[in-house]
């Protein structure tokens, strides 16, 4: 088995099975709907997901160790297309709470075992680009199904839903027929716990920064361009550019993160993040949007494939499942924290607090990463 196409096949399956998440995410809320949900339980039911990913991280990444990755991942593909497709057949509402509980172990599964076989095939000089790529099949998975499962949507209502349960089980089948078996390891997870550096901070704080911006301004951003009076078309455009810097950047600074320095190149790209969010609130043009929004969707995107091969260099080999866990489980977290806390923030002071909140846990993301730069080298000179 050739390490591309080994590579290949992961990132195929990965772009597969997120296109399978952006066929069906938007579509939940419109079934939700047909069957008298209102928008409060509409809510529950999408935090429910969130809080089943982020609990069943710890958990998959032992697994992940304990039997090795492409198991897991291919246990995850399937888990996750079954819940999906169980979504087209369901009547009742309180069965989606259960429903969404299964998606979100799955996903969990899906994450946890991916990052952990890119880490572990990946050279240490290549581990930031390998991250990169994986970030941009999920991305170009995840922007390519919303439109597609609206078409399909309006075609047949079960459609988009049948159509992820079979992505889902053909990116199974690409990982059990390309992806090749990595060795298991058994150990104590107490063991573990006392095997993980003060370094690895600085990738968590990412993943929990990372899954707080990603889950507030996803929400939230719409609410706050309409308070501006910006229409529909425009803030289309908007939400466009910032997929599309997103998208465009997860190469380039992946390949600058293996040259220069993966934690230089994140406090670099958080220090521009934070100007990026103490200028967005001064916007009175919406196309002003346009460019600062592409900006803060590329550089908010380094976070995430940055943030994993920081781990990779940190953990040893075979406890990387339960390293990359904690990645998921930060950025679980901060998922779950985002919207409510930034809501809270625009409801009680200003709008603009959508990006001075931000701008605030961004600036303190830097000093936590000088800070613990220096004390590293303070204990190594």
């Amino acid at each position: 088995m050739s390490e591309s196409r080994a590579f290949g096949a992961i990132y195929t399956s990965v772009a597969i099975s997120y296109l399978g998440v952006g066929l069906v995410a938007p579509l939940i809320a419109l079934v939700l709907d047909e069957r008298g949900a209102n928008s409060f339980v509409v809510g529950l039911v999408g935090t429910t997901m969130f809080a089943a990913f982020t609990l069943a991280s710890f958990p998959a990444g032992a697994a992940t160790d304990r039997y090795g990755p492409r198991p897991v991942l291919t246990a995850g593909l399937v888990l996750y297309g079954t819940s999906v497709l169980l979504f087209a057949f369901i009547e009742h509402t309180l069965l989606f709470f259960a429903v969404r509980v299964v998606e979100g172990v799955g996903g969990a599964a899906i994450s946890v075992a991916t990052e952990t076989m890119i880490s572990r095939l990946s050279a240490p000089n290549e581990r930031a680009r390998r991250m990169s790529y994986y970030a941009l099949s999920v991305g170009i998975g995840w922007a390519a199904g919303p439109l597609a499962g609206t078409l399909l949507f309006k075609v047949n209502h079960k459609l988009p839903f049948v159509g992820c349960f079979a992505l889902s089980l053909l990116a199974g089948v690409l990982v059990r027929i390309w992806v090749p078996r990595t060795p298991s390891n058994r150990h104590r997870i107490q063991g573990l716990l006392r095997g993980l550096s003060v370094g690895m901070i600085i990738p968590i704080a990412a993943g929990a920064l990372y899954g707080y911006l990603m889950s507030s301004l996803v929400t939230l951003f719409p609410l706050y361009l309409k308070t501006m009076h910006v229409g529909e078309t425009a803030m289309g455009t908007i939400i466009t550019a910032v997929i599309i810097g997103t998208i465009g950047s997860q190469v380039p600074i992946g390949r600058a993160a293996d040259r220069f320095g993966r934690v230089r190149v994140l406090l670099i790209c958080s220090i521009l993040l934070t100007a990026v969010f103490l200028i967005m609130p001064l916007h009175t043009d919406w196309r002003s949007f346009v460019i600062t929004g592409a900006l803060a969707g590329a550089l908010a995107g380094s976070l995430y494939p940055i943030g994993i091969s920081i781990i990779g260099g940190l953990v040893s080999r075979d406890r990387l499942g339960a390293g990359t866990s904690l990645f998921s489980l930060a950025f679980g977290v901060g998922s779950l924290v985002g919207p409510g806390a930034s809501g809270l923030a625009m409801n009680k002071l200003a709008p603009a607090s959508l990006f001075y909140l931000p701008c605030l846990l961004t600036g303190l993301f830097c000093v936590v990463i000088i800070s613990l730069q220096k004390r590293s080298t303070a204990e190594t000179s």
